[in-house]
């Protein structure tokens, strides 16, 4: 996989994403590389990394922020980011217990979302945030507007979560330690 500058459609779909995640004026001055691959995976790097990363192609580079396929898709910690940048309609805030249920990957239920965008359509990706505003997670709405609150149902289906990297090393240490 090779480290690039974008192309001017990328960097537009970039911009349209960062736009769309509420996190494009505290980003519009930052310097972006792609990661070729399938998909291609958008990296936020800092001015004087950007060179020597296309000179040097490491294996990797910067903050992996998203994936540009059909869509833009953002990581957990492209999600951390734009959502400590900017006030996005696409967050939805959960409960303490629903925190903890999300970060083992747990689907989200409507009685535990505290606040959500009344505008929000069925099958949208959404960043869910704790109450601190910090991002926990990436989930898909399976309902629109106020049909997310409905009591006793998941309404978000939980897509990626930030627990999933400490699960994944405690994993690997019991590998570990097995052997």
């Amino acid at each position: 996989m090779t480290y690039r500058k974008p192309t001017r459609e990328e960097t537009t779909a970039i911009n349209r994403a960062l736009g769309r995640w509420g996190a494009y004026e505290a980003l519009k001055d930052s310097t972006f590389l792609v990661k070729d691959g399938k998909p291609n995976k958008v990296c936020i790097v800092s001015p004087a990394l950007e060179e020597q990363a296309i000179a040097l192609q490491p294996y990797a580079a910067g903050l992996e922020i998203g994936e540009l396929g059909k869509q833009f898709t953002p990581t957990v910690a492209g999600a951390y980011l734009f959502a400590r940048s900017g006030k996005s309609r696409l967050c939805v805030q959960v409960g303490d217990d629903a925190e903890k249920l999300v970060l083992y990957g747990r689907d989200v239920m409507g009685d535990s979302i505290i606040e959500a965008a009344q505008d929000l359509d069925e099958n949208e990706l959404v960043i869910l945030t704790n109450q601190k505003g910090e991002a926990i997670g990436i989930g898909r709405t399976r309902f629109a507007g106020k049909s997310l609150l409905q009591k006793g149902r998941i309404t978000i289906t939980t897509l990626a979560d930030a627990g999933r990297y400490l699960r994944d090393e405690d994993e690997s240490r019991t590998k570990m330690a097995r052997r």
